[in-house]
């Protein structure tokens, strides 16, 4: 029987594809796929898909920066900036607001605000990729 085990976990292994690795920042940790690429400047982090077709980057602050803005606020002014769309709350949440708008070469991409703690997050995504869903996710989990 532990033959039987050790063979069916060492073909599972086998069969599963590449993991993410995570990767801790100072006030966040992501599950980087493989062969996505991470440039920070200051406290902006971005990351870009192997082919180049997507990217995340996100931008952290102190709240007190903003003079006391709550969620809401601060994702009706970056879409203005951004001529973006009318930010939404998301899942209920008055510490989180999305809202999309175009990057500055036409790509659909889309924007979020989160307040956590003494922090707030601009997230934004740009383009499509099979491993945005799960980075985005491991993100969100990690400041949620």
């Amino acid at each position: 029987m532990k033959i039987f085990t050790v063979a069916l976990c060492t073909a599972v292994f086998l069969a599963a594809p590449a993991f993410a690795l995570t990767r801790d920042f100072t006030d966040f940790s992501v599950d980087l796929p493989p062969g996505w690429t991470v440039k920070r400047e200051g406290r902006t982090t971005a990351f870009t898909a192997p082919d180049g077709t997507a990217s995340m980057q996100v931008a952290v602050e102190l709240l007190t920066r903003v003079d006391g803005m709550n969620a809401e606020e601060l994702a009706e002014a970056y879409a203005a900036e951004l001529n973006g769309s009318r930010p939404v709350m998301v899942d209920n949440d008055p510490n989180y607001y999305s809202f999309t708008f175009k990057s500055p070469d036409g790509t659909d991409s889309e924007a979020s605000v989160v307040v956590a703690g003494s922090n707030f997050y601009l997230i934004t995504v740009s383009g499509r990729h099979k491993d945005m869903a799960g980075l985005v996710e491991s993100l969100l989990l990690s400041i949620l």
